[in-house]
């Protein structure tokens, strides 16, 4: 699970870095500490004619005849020191954004690998959508908190340190009403905003309902536009973005409320100890250049308090993003099997044999109970069943995409436990009845990424009965389909899906209604090339259409076999 304290573990891996960027962020917070002092104390030193530290240590490397040249040497003195403190903020902000970036890319990495894992059975409980707004909107937030914390905490700690010293030292009686009434301020702040924490919780929600349902009503846009249903989605997707608005108002709002009341009461401290400044000067308990240069330390104090304000605002945020996140790592991951052997080595096909195979999506309610089947090696099967019973959820199962709940399933008579789900899915291919396409090109959604020669995708076309279709298009294999193939035919697209799987040359192939969308003619001449293709070749073909259950050896009625009453 990700927690704050793993945050700052994974953090304090890069000590290196984290202690040169302390070292410059120190060295320039020293640096420009004194700075305000300087002009003010001239007022003393040179208009009130008290003399002082300021004009004694010019006076010991230059020569200087007038007043005005204090001023100067002073000024450029303070003009240098500030354009040093740049250059040193630049490097520590550099330093840092490295360090909170790569710790924010260990997270991002971590959901990932886990999704990469996680049981698809519960990946698609929860939708693509939600995990996307975890990802990219939580992890944003965790972002944010990570930079303000690495980048900014310690520094910021430092300047009121440095700043409440220097105050002591000037007077200690205004010091002690603004180093009081900050913590003050500060505590009140941590107590609203805690509450104001949970408004935050649910936006995010809100913010997840409606990105979970905007991506799937754009996935399914077309479908909708068919059913001339637009208004209906749109209006529902709108629905979902007022909660937003008015979550985000309320936490908005709110935590903007409780913000600019603490920084009156900051500002109210601030008039507090100016008027006592100033009645001090008048009692001669203070001169008037200390006056100024304390006045320029108590509004500089605003900002590392503004900033600490805040960073307890980052916090809260990130505690709440932190659980979301945890909701995908609470995911349970795929059971992961050692291969032990692999039982398609050496082979041209391979027998499968289920026995006593159940299976519920959420351990209740069963799918699939009790199943016992046996398909011999090189057998083309054909599963029937009335909607609804379960034949493409058995195909999932079959490759591991869906963990069984109970039973065992055997390919070449070795238990999937010995054989674990990666070996099988490298060697059982499975066609979608509804193929899922990139937009990207013809060539990618074949290959996915891995390496064909042009000649073994073109063989691979000819069979699928799209080698024309593609050879006249003006960039081949490099054409752009559009999203989810929508440049293609229903036909073209289950095609395309075929030939995807074909070219991995599985030694087991499960067709889920390949050929629905394709017409009587195309389908008998893909069927026909198919045939020298599967011929020594374990197949399963869940279908309807009479001329995909003919070619079958055996058929199998799921309703028969699946015992649930």
């Amino acid at each position: 699970m990700i927690t704050i304290k793993s945050i700052l573990d994974e953090i304090s891996k890069h000590k290196k870095v984290l202690i040169w960027a302390n070292l410059v962020a120190i060295f320039s917070t020293l640096l420009t500490i004194p700075i305000p002092l300087l002009i003010p104390m001239l007022i003393d030193e040179i208009i009130l004619g008290k003399g002082g530290e300021i004009t004694q240590t010019i006076d010991q490397y230059l020569t200087i005849n007038s007043p005005e040249y204090y001023i100067l040497v002073v000024l450029l003195l303070t003009l240098f020191f500030k354009a040093i403190s740049l250059i040193l903020n630049l490097i520590h902000i550099r330093l840092f954004t490295k360090v909170s970036k790569e710790v924010t890319y260990v997270i991002r990495k971590r959901l990932l690998n886990h999704l990469q894992t996680v049981s698809m059975s519960e990946y698609d409980m929860l939708g693509s959508g939600s995990v996307s707004a975890k990802v990219i909107t939580d992890v944003d937030t965790v972002d944010k908190f990570i930079a303000s914390s690495v980048g900014e905490i310690v520094v910021e700690f430092l300047t009121v340190i440095s700043i409440a010293t220097v105050i002591l030292y000037l007077n200690w009686q205004i010091a002690l009403v603004i180093l009081l009434l900050n913590p003050l301020v500060m505590s009140f702040y941590l107590h609203v905003f805690r509450k104001v924490a949970k408004i935050k919780k649910k936006e995010n929600r809100a913010i997840e309902i409606f990105q979970n349902s905007l991506t799937e009503s754009l996935e399914l846009y077309n479908q909708i536009r068919v059913q001339n249903r637009e208004e209906y989605f749109l209006n529902d997707i709108d629905k979902k973005a007022k909660e937003i608005r008015d979550r985000g108002y309320q936490f908005g709002f709110r935590s903007e409320m409780a913000l600019e009341f603490s920084r009156m009461l900051i500002m109210y401290s601030h008039d507090i100890f100016r008027a006592m400044g100033i009645l001090m000067v008048l009692l001669g308990l203070l001169t008037i250049g200390k006056m100024l240069a304390i006045f320029a330390y108590a509004w500089i104090i605003m900002r590392p308090v503004d900033k600490l304000m805040n960073f307890t605002h980052l916090y809260f945020n990130a505690k709440t993003s932190i659980d979301r996140l945890n909701e995908i790592l609470e995911l349970h991951p795929e059971p992961k099997y050692r291969a032990k052997v692999d039982p398609f080595k050496d082979n041209k096909t391979a027998s499968i044999k289920l026995e006593n195979l159940s299976f519920s999506y959420d351990g209740k309610v069963d799918v699939l109970k009790d199943i016992n089947l046996e398909i011999n090696r090189g057998e083309k099967v054909a599963i029937i069943g009335q909607t609804g019973s379960g034949k493409t959820t058995l195909a999932q199962i079959l490759i591991g995409l869906y963990p069984i709940s109970s039973g065992n399933i055997y390919y070449n008579n070795h238990e999937i436990r010995e054989i674990g789900y990666e070996k099988i899915r490298e060697n059982v291919g499975f066609v979608l009845q509804s193929p899922l396409m990139f937009n990207n090109t013809i060539r990618f959604n074949l290959t996915l990424g891995k390496d064909y020669r042009d000649e073994e995708i073109y063989e691979i076309l000819k069979l699928v009965q799209l080698y024309d279709f593609v050879n006249g298009l003006e960039s081949r294999l490099d054409t752009i389909i559009g999203k989810n193939g929508t440049k293609l035919s229903g036909g073209q697209r289950q095609r395309l899906s075929i030939a995807r799987v074909l070219l991995d040359n599985p030694k087991v192939i499960i067709f889920d209604e390949s050929t629905s969308s394709l017409d009587n003619d195309t389908e008998d001449r893909l069927l026909e090339a198919l045939d020298s293709y599967i011929k020594d070749k374990t197949t399963i073909t869940i279908a309807h259409r009479r001329t995909s259950i003919d070619k079958a050896d055996r058929i199998i009625n799921l309703d028969i076999i699946n015992n649930i009453v």
